[in-house]
């Protein structure tokens, strides 16, 4: 079976990052938009929770700045930031309903390399560590289990980036 790949849009009028998280915030399907100095560069629409860029696209991801939403509240996936640091790209942005999660690559070059056992042990560590932690919330009633499945990557992320000294972030849309 062949996979179905997504062919860019022609560009829109979006004209920033914020334009770009603005659009994308409560659209059902998933949408990337991609900034180059300051300029939309490329656009794809996916289905609900994926987008599938064709390879000859690839390429073009080195050193920008990637927006692109998830229709629930959930931060990055393992294949967003595995796609970030492969293709270089500098900055990723996750635009959910309530909140902005962004990450920056540190320097001009990503030093996490998935395909290196020590990241991907470190990330299974990270994984088990935050599961954990959202176990004892949830036996305490302190969240359900619909809360702790959208804060696991967010969780997850905060104790990987952390330990790397990388700049990671929650934040809730301006009013």
């Amino acid at each position: 079976m062949q996979e179905k790949f997504h062919y860019p849009l022609p560009r829109n009028g979006v004209k920033s990052i914020q334009q770009a998280i603005r659009k994308v915030r409560f659209e059902k399907n998933e949408h990337l938009h991609v900034f180059k100095n300051g300029r939309q560069i490329l656009r794809f629409s996916g289905h609900q929770n994926q987008i599938n860029i064709p390879p000859e696209y690839l390429f073009q991801l080195k050193d920008t700045e990637v927006v692109h939403n998830h229709t629930s509240n959930s931060s990055f996936s393992f294949e967003d930031i595995n796609m970030a640091t492969f293709h270089n790209i500098k900055e990723l942005y996750a635009v959910t309903p309530d909140f902005i999660y962004q990450v920056k690559r540190p320097g001009s070059e990503w030093e996490i390399d998935f395909n290196n056992d020590y990241f991907l042990n470190f990330f299974e560590t990270c994984q088990s560590i935050a599961r954990m932690e959202l176990e004892k919330l949830l036996a305490n009633h302190q969240i359900d289990q619909i809360e702790m499945e959208f804060k696991f990557f967010h969780y997850l992320w905060l104790l990987f980036f952390h330990s790397f000294d990388i700049h990671y972030a929650q934040k809730k849309h301006p009013k």
